[in-house]
């Protein structure tokens, strides 16, 4: 095996264990929620979500959320806590 045959392939390793530990770190990063906006939803879906909202059960707004997209607590809280800032 040749220097720069073997050079090549450190530095591939180097390059795929690097790839590997920055998704690795990103993946466990537990600072930033991802959610689909209820704008998002089917206008029902909505409509429901802002009944709840408007009658003082934000429980019952993520309770529906959740219902629809599948989503973990913390994204569909997130997601109702948006809707309820821009409902004002």
């Amino acid at each position: 095996m040749t220097a720069i045959t073997r050079l090549l392939i450190i530095v591939a390793v180097a390059v795929l264990v690097f790839w590997l530990v920055t998704r690795l770190r990103n993946s466990t990063r537990r600072d930033r929620v991802s959610f689909r906006p209820v704008e998002d939803l089917p206008l029902e879906v909505q409509q429901s979500i802002d009944h709840a909202l408007a009658h003082d059960k934000k429980v019952t707004a993520i309770k529906l959320y959740r219902r629809a997209t599948k989503a973990p607590l913390d994204a569909a809280k997130a997601a109702i806590d948006v809707r309820e800032w821009k409902r004002g």
